[in-house]
């Protein structure tokens, strides 16, 4: 049974593969690499997450797919995984005002992680979101990094110095840490 999912799973995938031989997909690419529109009749449905993992494979960087609901994108992030074998990232829409935004809002950690990658190594090659997700503010990349402090293995700090940064990023010091947002020093 095991042997019949994994073949079944990479037939799936290889039909991503297969448009790029599909009349009139050259001519999809070639508009939209000289930074045009194009446009593919008859694509509806799980189709589009189709075209989505096609088209991955020529983009330069990362193909950002934008849903029309903020609720469609769990749903499209499960299609797409049927055709591609890289991770799907998911930039969500704020369900809370900006100005009610903290650190221990589980969106407003999901935004960040996201934001974050674009300035690592390794950038993330797919990501889905939505109209609402792309119209809300994001921190400019300098207050990103300057509000980012990566502690490695092995590394020496001193405690205070961190507590007191945590608390200035707007982290809250607990007895015992429950929820997102929540420091605790030990040991």
């Amino acid at each position: 049974v095991a042997a019949k999912e994994v073949g079944a799973a990479e037939r799936l995938r290889s039909l991503a593969r297969r448009l790029d031989s599909e009349k009139g997909f050259d001519e999809v690419l070639a508009s939209l690499h000289a930074g045009h529109g194009a446009t593919l009749d008859g694509v509806r449905g799980s189709s589009c997450a189709l075209v989505a993992a096609a088209l991955v494979g020529h983009c330069p960087a990362t193909l950002c797919v934008v849903c029309p609901h903020p609720a469609d994108i769990d749903e499209f992030c499960d299609e797409l995984n049927v055709f591609t074998e890289l991770r799907v990232e998911k930039f969500p829409a704020w369900e809370t005002l900006p100005s009610e935004m903290i650190v221990r809002d589980e969106i407003y950690g999901d935004r960040m992680r996201l934001l974050k990658r674009f300035g690592d190594a390794e950038v993330p090659r797919l990501v889905v979101t939505s109209i609402q997700s792309l119209l809300q503010p994001v921190p400019p990349p300098q207050l990103l990094a300057a509000q980012t402090r990566r502690i490695r293995a092995g590394e020496t700090m001193e405690p205070e110095a961190l507590s007191r940064w945590l608390v200035e990023q707007g982290f809250e010091h607990t007895g015992a840490v429950q929820l997102p947002g929540e420091f605790s020093l030990r040991g």
